[in-house]
């Protein structure tokens, strides 16, 4: 959940106070990654993971090794933390990878000194929501949100404690900018799930042959509150897709709100008549409740704050949330969105690409049902990855005309080493996903595995997990070769 300015008591009384917010940032447009990653102990009985106090020893180490900079977070449980980049234009796409990569292996080592180990896949497969949930982290917002957490909430707090994504932030050039971005990257999202899946056959220790992530958000988070936003299909302009967006934040169920001295109050359960708009009748209408308000949205594209040093709101930015965590996943991520947010030939040839699978600015309410006909598709995949539908193909075949769009703007950027995995996946059909299912096809197998691998195999975030066991898949006679050729 983003961080709010809790003393921030400007009163907010229509979209008119917040409009200008939502400009744009010129030429100072900039990209980052925010990376979640998760620790167990490789050494106990039952694999626990990560614990409060071996958090916060964790985290203090980190930011010892590496004290410049606000880089690591907590997130709600225990076992996470948050590994946030330096944020630059996309031109500087290599530093921004080299210093989100160097991040990830400072607290990796130091979290094997302390006797963690980094999971493997993007989630704890044997892990339930409810042990997850018992250990919720000492900070103000998560004690309202989790501990304990509202009756009405139970599917939503179980998506935030199962599910690890990586997130990258675009601030956009201008309101067109932002809406043009935004709606590509929800007409992309069913493929980009599938594209940085590292998830194995198992959810909550149960076998699982769907996308459980996509599961998780589709089924716990509240109406309005996440997955695709409507208002995307519909707005007609730029300021209209922002006034809508408003309009959702001060109409937006509150369960929780700051008073003026920047307490938090938790709302009752069953209680969902509180918002922006109601809090008028109590003076508290005011800019911390409204970005609160703002961060509990969890769509699949987010709108959230941008801040300047002293933590005051001088702008928005958009922010993907469809990645999977591992080796290559936050890189993947960070290529793909910040390439189509600032590479022109490659977003127009997205576009068109697009345009040909039924998603097209020509027929949004269309674009819009074929989305959501995608989304079930991967959601619901039962072990067929990309041999899914996609708009009106199918999955796979629209991987590899993607496949080569990326290749000729890696090629303009100096990153086709880092394109790598996107190529591979995209031209096999292997996503790590895939893989892990193959190679662990028991729970017993992804316990194993989660123990013993090798905690060097996160070091070059070049290779995709079929890039990475090649001899073990055509043992296993699932292929003959890697070859993207």
């Amino acid at each position: 959940m983003s961080e709010v300015n809790a003393a921030d008591l400007t009163e907010i009384n229509s979209a008119d106070d917040v409009f200008a917010l939502y400009a744009g940032s010129g030429d100072q447009a900039k990209a980052g990654i925010e990376v979640e990653l998760a620790f167990v102990n490789p050494q106990e009985p039952d694999l626990p993971v990560m614990s409060l106090s071996q958090n916060d020893a964790l985290k203090a180490a980190a930011e010892k090794a590496l004290p410049s900079g606000d880089w690591i977070h907590n997130e709600p449980t225990s076992e996470l933390l948050e590994i946030v980049s330096n944020a630059a234009p996309f031109s500087e796409a290599k530093g921004i990878l080299e210093n989100i990569n160097h991040k990830i292996k400072v607290l990796s080592d130091i979290a094997l000194g302390q006797g963690l180990k980094r999971s493997y896949f993007q989630e704890l497969p044997d892990r339930t929501a409810d042990d997850l949930l018992s250990r919720i982290v000492d900070v103000e917002r998560y004690n309202i949100m989790y501990a304990p957490y509202r009756a009405d909430m139970k599917k939503c707090v179980q998506y935030f404690a199962v599910c690890k994504s990586n997130q990258v932030s675009v601030s956009a050039y201008n309101m067109d900018h932002m809406l043009e971005n935004v709606r590509r990257l929800y007409n992309l999202a069913p493929f980009l799930f599938m594209l940085t899946d590292n998830s194995v056959g198992f959810n909550e220790g149960k076998p699982f042959a769907g996308h459980a992530g996509m599961s998780l958000r589709h089924h716990g988070l509240l109406e309005g509150r996440g997955g695709v936003l409507p208002y995307v299909f519909t707005a007609d302009s730029a300021e209209a897709f922002i006034s809508s967006h408003i309009d959702h934040v001060m109409n937006n169920p509150l369960f929780m709100y700051y008073d003026r001295q920047g307490n938090l109050t938790r709302v009752p359960s069953g209680d969902w008549s509180v918002t922006l708009n109601s809090l008028k009748e109590q003076g508290l209408n005011i800019a911390s409740n409204y970005y609160l308000s703002q961060s509990v949205l969890w769509p699949d594209v987010k709108i959230a704050a941008l801040k300047n040093d002293v933590g005051e709101v001088n702008g928005h930015r958009f922010e993907a949330r469809m990645f999977g965590v591992g080796v290559h996943q936050h890189q993947t991520a960070f290529i793909l969105t910040a390439g189509l947010a600032f590479n022109q030939n490659f977003a127009a040839g997205v576009n068109t690409l697009l345009a040909q699978y039924g998603f097209s600015d020509d027929d949004l309410s269309g674009s819009y049902e074929r989305l959501l006909n995608s989304y079930k598709a991967a959601r619901e995949h039962n072990g067929q990855f990309f041999d899914i539908t996609y708009g009106t193909g199918k999955m796979a075949d629209f991987a590899k005309g993607f496949a080569d769009l990326v290749e000729v703007m890696a090629d303009e950027e100096d990153l086709i080493d880092e394109v790598a995995p996107i190529l591979t996946i995209c031209r096999t059909g292997y996503t790590d996903a895939k893989v892990n299912r193959i190679l662990c096809p028991t729970l017993e197998d992804v316990i194993a595995f989660q123990r013993t691998h090798d905690a060097g195999i996160f070091e070059n975030s070049n290779r995709c997990a079929q890039m990475i066991f090649e001899e073990e898949l055509i043992q296993s006679g699932a292929c003959a070769s890697v070859s993207v050729a």
